[in-house]
């Protein structure tokens, strides 16, 4: 009988105490970044965290079901052969899960719920979370941090004809050009994703011997949002093939000019100094693809040709503008919620299933998450700080049970 196997408690204990440490390690990264003002992400963050903490469960027990524990491992294999696909990042990889992590520490910070509350929901969280890292990670490990801060997801065999189709950048106008390029469709990436990293993810650094190469997929039109009429004709993504110069960052490592180049579980790569990608970039290669997995095929695109998609980018970034300076406030509340809530596509997705899920209530609102967010509206931005950070949503408080060694999760059951 196929099903989700779920973990025992005390485990999901263990897993709610290390995960916090996930957290903590993005942040220390993250905690400069700026805010749109346009869009109020505390407020759908509220929203989205809890509705996907309270309804999506029943979507990992139904995928258990459909596909078993062998089907939930295989749901990433694409991302194993393929880019440009929402299975190879792992911002929505993990955080589809994650999310809905989120929304218990947004509960309970707000003091809506308890600790204890909602336990069965944490257990089937953390067992699909799990389930889905076996077959996502090569380590199977459920974090970058567990594994160096390297996520390659992609084969080798994969990696090695891409690093065979990349163009050198010698040229300071084409290397220009694709500065511009990279730098669009990223933002296109966070603005059709309601400023949030679901639309885009980097995996690498993958080894070419005397270069590194990362694999950098922008989604800068997911269609199943309803404002994809504003992002116009642009693909579903856009990829960047980028190649490294390692002895050069090798050097630099050894002299402490280079102190970071990492990739966090967000997908997201970060230098110290922050400007370095720039320095030891030499080559590059630019791919679209028209469609998500299962369906869509990829296209290269010559660097030659990147000024038609540039100005493409340019016009839906300013329409995109546009839509969300003239939307009201609350439909944007929603309209983020939504874009969280699609984290879990790439599950439903993988096993071509998101037509049924969403006759299923894929995309329908549990009215406690309302009610929640109604209750705990005024406080959002001091719940978000506090919950992003892992802070006041303790681990669930078993009689008997006693932690020791948060760090590493050693437990022991008293008798």
């Amino acid at each position: 009988m196929k099903c989700l196997e779920l973990m025992p408690l005390e485990e999901t204990v263990k897993w709610a105490k290390h995960n916090s440490w996930y957290v903590a390690d993005l942040l220390a990264r993250r905690g400069t970044e700026g805010v749109n003002p346009l869009i109020p992400r505390a407020e759908y963050e509220m929203l989205s965290f809890q509705t996907t903490f309270l309804q999506h469960p029943w979507l990992y027990m139904w995928l258990g079901e459909k596909v078993g524990m062998e089907g939930i491992r295989a749901t990433c294999s694409s991302g194993h052969r393929e880019f440009g696909i929402k299975t190879i990042t792992p911002c929505n990889i993990q955080w589809g899960c994650g999310i809905a992590l989120f929304g218990r520490l947004f509960l309970i910070d707000g003091g809506l719920i308890g600790p204890n509350d909602y336990i069965d929901n944490l257990r089937i969280i953390y067992s699909f979370w799990r389930t889905v890292f076996e077959g996502y990670m090569r380590q199977k490990k459920p974090a970058v941090m567990d594994v160096g801060y390297a996520l390659q997801v992609l084969d080798q065999d994969v990696v090695e004809d891409l690093g065979t189709k990349v163009e050198p950048l010698r040229d300071p106008e084409l290397r220009a050009t694709v500065g511009r390029f990279n730098s669009l469709a990223q933002l296109m990436g966070f603005l059709d994703h309601y400023d949030n990293r679901l639309g885009l993810g980097d995996t690498g650094p993958y080894d070419l011997g005397d270069r590194l190469m990362l694999v950098r997929d922008c989604f800068v039109n997911e269609k199943s949002f309803p404002w994809t009429y504003v992002v116009g004709d642009l693909p579903f993504s856009y990829s960047l093939v980028l190649t490294y110069d390692k002895k050069k960052i090798m050097r630099d490592r050894q002299s402490g000019k280079l102190k970071m180049f990492s990739i966090y579980n967000t997908g997201t790569l970060f230098c110290d100094p922050a400007d370095y990608e720039e320095e030891a970039l030499i080559e590059a290669a630019v791919y679209m693809r028209d469609a998500d997995f299962p369906n869509g095929t990829t296209t290269r695109i010559p660097l030659n040709e990147l000024e038609t998609h540039i100005a493409k980018i340019e016009a839906a970034v300013e329409r995109m503008y546009s839509y969300l300076a003239m939307k009201p406030h609350f439909d944007k509340i929603l309209e983020g919620n939504w874009t969280y809530v699609a984290a879990s596509l790439p599950y439903v997705r993988a096993h071509d299933l998101e037509a049924e899920a969403a006759s299923m209530g894929f995309w329908d609102m549990d009215l406690r998450s309302m009610e929640y967010l109604i209750k705990g509206y005024g406080k959002a931005g001091e719940v978000q700080r506090k919950a992003t950070a892992g802070l006041g949503a303790p681990p669930p408080q078993l009689p008997g049970f006693r932690c020791r060694g948060t760090k590493f999760g050693r437990y022991e059951i008293s008798n």
